[in-house]
């Protein structure tokens, strides 16, 4: 979606219009999920808090001062409300944000993999697992996290040693 399209989304969505909040959903709804799964680790709860995000953002439009940041506000609304939900929970995620099938389950190699991404920081977690598996740039990711593209990019080159000295740990073969 184009910066002007989207800007003009949000005006008619502070002006009362519902229909327009649909564009910006189909627009962020992907983007919204990934972030709630590689921070909750859980596809259900993911998909939970995505919506929660989604009506939060609906519900606080009015709010959004600056209607071309949308996706950085609607980002930060998915992070602050998993990160209430993590802090409920009073744990850390105990398992790997993507979804996972009996398929997978029976290989070996993604089980090793699967479980050397859980032993990773969410700091480190969530930038490769928005870059590699979501499809996402640096620049992207760094708005999304409210940090810069170098410490983005920083994030990215230790969170590649860290899972690969946790993998030849494992002896794993992919």
């Amino acid at each position: 979606m184009g910066a002007e399209t989207e800007k003009t989304l949000v005006a008619s969505c502070q002006r009362g219009d519902r229909a327009a909040y649909e564009g910006l959903v189909g627009a962020h709804s992907g983007r919204i999920f990934a972030i709630c799964l590689a921070m909750l680790g859980d596809r259900h709860d993911a998909e939970d808090m995505a919506q929660q995000t989604l009506l939060r953002g609906f519900m606080q439009i009015t709010n959004l001062r600056n209607s071309q940041r949308f996706g950085a506000w609607i980002a930060q609304i998915a992070r602050n409300l998993c990160l209430d939900t993590i802090r409920r929970r009073n744990s850390q995620v105990a398992s790997v944000p993507f979804a996972r099938d009996n398929a997978h389950e029976k290989m070996r190699g993604f089980r090793e993999l699967e479980g050397a991404l859980a032993k990773l920081s969410q700091d480190y977690r969530m930038p490769l697992l928005l870059f590699y598996f979501n499809g996402r740039s640096t620049k992207s990711i760094a708005e999304t996290l409210g940090i810069s593209q170098a410490a983005v990019q920083t994030r990215l080159s230790r969170a590649r040693k860290k899972l690969r000295d946790l993998l030849v740990a494992e002896d794993w073969e992919p």
